[in-house]
């Protein structure tokens, strides 16, 4: 199976350059290339290096003994990445699920699947302020998606950041580093983007840049907007009342819901708009401190989720009442930096706050037909008769709030030593609600309205202490020790009432849960630089995931017995779950040759995953436990080089091998982790050369491949076999002229082949149907033109 893994893989990339020959392609990979900056005056014969701050001191990526992937602000552009899924899909190492565009994405890295739980395994920053996920949202552990517009970089790290990040970074850390206001020149800059897709209609996107220095020298401000649409490429579809077929087959199979007749046929119905921005004022009043309040905010609303029923397959959902899915995410980040420089180390303190709100609509009238039967299946005998619920849906609102502060110190200057210190605390409250509701009770024999409604508060405090140092033992030879304590404790009440509640009344049924831990996250590094291009490092790291409380569950028969089928005696799920821990060890090389017209970066990794957080099925309701353990083991492999005076060609790939150790809770050894693909990989070639002393022509291609996957939708219940998911591979392709007059027009063509990608078998806020799944799906072809002009 591996090796068949590794030949599609192979065999996507070799097509890939192919296609790259005639054309180019864009930069894979994180360094910067001079040749293709958007002021450039011609190729260079150098790969220049990204200074980053991933381990809270500024290095580059060549010397920080790490696995990392760093993107400039400059290849984000000129690469036509607007959001960080799409960066993500090129990242070695990266796999998510994906409910669609705007904040509906969950990011995990190197196989730590975060189906199970409430907390995330990858961490997500904006600058040093940590976006922790919604804990309980049915759509995952989703983050926000920003605009990358006027970004500084962005930085993913590979395996457990438990150290200097704390929780939640397991797998990995990704940050979105925003530029900061330019105390000493004024600048602006501003971009328009029009395109359209097939199947869908026109998209636009408006993004500005200003930055002014108040005071030069001392005081400047600079402001960012942005605002964009998408259009919709599904299309939702209202049966005529009363011909929307019945399933057959028990309710196994869906009936023919392509030949109904149509009373409403809802265009492009999963449109999507983008509305935001972020101020930063930074004041500098003498040469050592620097003080720089910030405000992000952003609103992403969508008329319809970006997914299409399996069966017919068409891009379209099938309803047999007119029920609109709205979708909307917001969020307002405040955050205040201070820093001040001493003569051998900075002090540094953040202070942030956000709030945000997420919350979605979901038909549901073709999977709730017959609740009286305890199943969330398409029986007969449901809406089309005289026992039918009429038009059912979900209503999800999580409001959802953080405050954190971290204060460090971090050494300076070029002594042998070179160290961070920091202590940091965080409290985390979400109100996730979830209402069902019957609009037909009496059917029922019943007054109870609601199918059910929950209500669940959870609140997170955690603190820590950490810090890091790196020692060099001659010039060559550097060892890393670190360590972090940390505590927290997770508090959640539940309220759950209505008809499938335990007390099966509208009086709810509460439930108070503390689950409370605390302990060390130690790593230990060695580094060696062979020569001035080369360095080897090994790496050993902690990391863990705080626990968490499960709801409390139908009392239906079909629920306990199969939770005592999978292991529970009492039939009944446990009312809380412990943290589960992973301890890393990683290898690797990063290596420039023929004189800097080389980079290769390869890194190899070896994880043992205990008491796995997990999510069961039961009848198809989330049950969470420590139920596994995993060894998972794989590689990334990056390498850019200078092809002549006008190419550099640029490779990617990961290689992810994660599989369940154990046999337990209806799980299987040998079972794979959900959403991780086993092979990943991008290849491109970008082209660039100058036409005249004032233009320059350039060109991009690349091409990306995602192996196959499963994930968690089991439709015929819990347990079952894993839900597959195809590979798929995108190309993109991209051509423009930069000018030293400072503008820039791009003609542009994403998902050239027009290639529909299965992202993802959607959560059912109402359960999952045994008919058919509704597929979270990628935008079809779309061409445009990209014009900026930066001054």
């Amino acid at each position: 199976m591996k090796k068949i893994l590794l030949r599609k893989a192979a065999l996507a990339c070799r097509g890939a350059a192919i296609i790259a020959v005639g054309a180019a392609a864009a930069p894979v990979l994180g360094q910067q290339v001079a040749a293709a900056g958007a002021e450039s005056k011609g190729p260079s014969d150098q790969l220049e290096e990204v200074v980053v701050t991933a381990q809270k001191r500024a290095s580059t990526v060549d010397k920080t003994p790490i696995s990392i992937t760093a993107v400039t602000g400059e290849d984000l552009q000129n690469r036509g990445v607007t959001g960080f899924a799409a960066l993500a899909a090129t990242t070695p190492g990266i796999s998510f699920k994906s409910n669609g565009p705007g904040g509906q994405t969950e990011f995990e890295m190197r196989g730590m699947t975060s189906s199970g739980g409430n907390s995330p395994t990858v961490g997500f920053y904006l600058d040093d302020v940590p976006l922790t996920a919604p804990a309980a949202a049915q759509n995952g552990k989703v983050v926000i998606d920003p605009s990358l517009y006027d970004l500084s970089r962005v930085e993913v790290l590979r395996g457990p950041q438990g150290t200097l990040y704390g929780s939640g970074s397991m797998g990995g850390t990704i940050r979105l580093i925003t530029n900061q206001p330019n105390l000493e020149n004024f600048e602006a800059s501003v971009q328009a983007i029009v395109s359209g897709t097939k199947g869908g209609g026109m998209n636009q996107a408006e993004n500005a840049m200003i930055n002014t220095p108040l005071i030069k020298d001392e005081l400047a401000l600079r402001i960012v907007a942005s605002q964009a649409y998408t259009s919709g490429w599904i299309d939702r579809i209202v049966a005529a009342p009363g011909s929307f077929p019945p399933p057959t087959n028990g309710g196994v199979t869906r009936g023919d819901v392509a030949a109904a007749p149509v009373q409403h046929d809802y265009k492009h119905s999963n449109d999507e708009h983008l509305n935001g921005g972020r101020i930063a004022l930074t004041w500098k009043p003498n040469d050592r401190l620097t003080i720089t309040p910030s405000v992000f905010y952003q609103r992403i609303t969508q008329d319809a989720p970006s997914t299409f029923d399996s069966n017919p397959g068409t891009l379209a959902h099938y309803q047999p009442f007119d029920i609109a899915e709205p979708y909307a995410d917001s969020i307002t980040v405040t955050n205040l930096t201070i820093n001040y420089k001493l003569d051998d180390f900075d002090v540094t303190s953040v202070t942030s706050k956000w709030h945000r709100l997420s919350s979605q609509t979901q038909d549901g009238s073709e999977n709730f037909q017959n609740p009286l039967d305890g199943a969330a299946v398409s029986p007969p005998n449901g809406f089309y008769g005289t026992m039918g619920t009429g038009p059912i849906f979900g209503l999800e609102m999580d409001p959802s709030n953080q405050f954190t502060q971290e204060l460090r110190a971090a050494s300076t200057g070029d002594s042998a030593l070179q160290w961070v210190v920091g202590a940091f605390h965080s409290e985390f409250a979400s109100d996730w609600q979830l209402v069902t509701d019957f609009p037909n009770p009496p059917a029922f024999g019943s007054t109870i309205a609601a199918v059910w409604n929950l209500d669940q508060p959870t609140h997170i405090v955690q603190s820590a202490l950490f810090g890091e140092g790196t020692y060099a033992f001659t010039a060559k030879l550097k060892g890393t020790l670190g360590l972090r304590y940390y505590k927290y404790s997770n508090t959640t009440d539940m309220s759950f009432a209505g008809f499938f509640s335990p007390g099966g009344t509208n009086t709810p049924t509460l439930q108070h849960v503390v689950q409370a831990d605390s302990g060390f996250n130690p790593k230990v590094g060695i580094s060696y630089d062979a020569d001035k291009d080369t360095l080897l490092y090994a790496t050993a790291a902690k990391g863990f995931r705080p626990g968490g409380a499960n709801q409390p569950l139908p009392n239906i028969p079909c629920i306990s017995n199969q939770l005592m089928a999978i292991g529970y005696p009492s039939g009944s799920p446990p009312t809380s779950y412990g943290p589960d821990t992973l301890w890393s060890y990683e290898g690797g090389y990063k290596g420039r040759l023929l004189g800097g017209k080389v980079r290769l970066n390869v890194s190899g990794f070896f994880e043992n995953w205990k008491d796995i957080q997990l999510e069961e099925l039961p009848c198809n309701y989330p049950v969470f436990d420590n139920a596994n353990t995993a060894h998972i083991y794989g590689g990334e492999l990056e390498v850019k080089a200078i092809l002549g005076t006008s190419f550099v060609l640029s490779a990617a790939a990961g290689y992810t091998h994660a599989l369940l150790g154990e046999n337990a809770h209806g799980f299987h050894q040998g079972d794979r982790l959900p959403s991780v693909p086993p092979v990943t990989a991008t290849i491109g070639l970008n082209y660039h050369t100058p036409i005249n002393d004032r233009l320059d022509l350039f060109a991009r291609a690349e091409n990306v491949y995602t192996g196959n996957r499963v994930d968690l939708t089991f439709p015929g219940g819990f347990p079952d076999t894993q839900t597959p998911l195809p590979s798929y591979d995108i190309t993109n392709l991209r051509i423009g002229l930069n000018s030293d007059a400072g503008w820039s027009a791009t003609l542009f063509a994403n998902n050239l082949f027009n290639k529909k990608a299965y992202l993802e078998n959607a959560v059912q806020l109402t359960l999952a149907n045994s008919s058919f799944n509704r597929v979270a799906t990628n935008q079809p072809l779309t061409a445009g033109v990209d014009l900026s002009y930066h001054f």
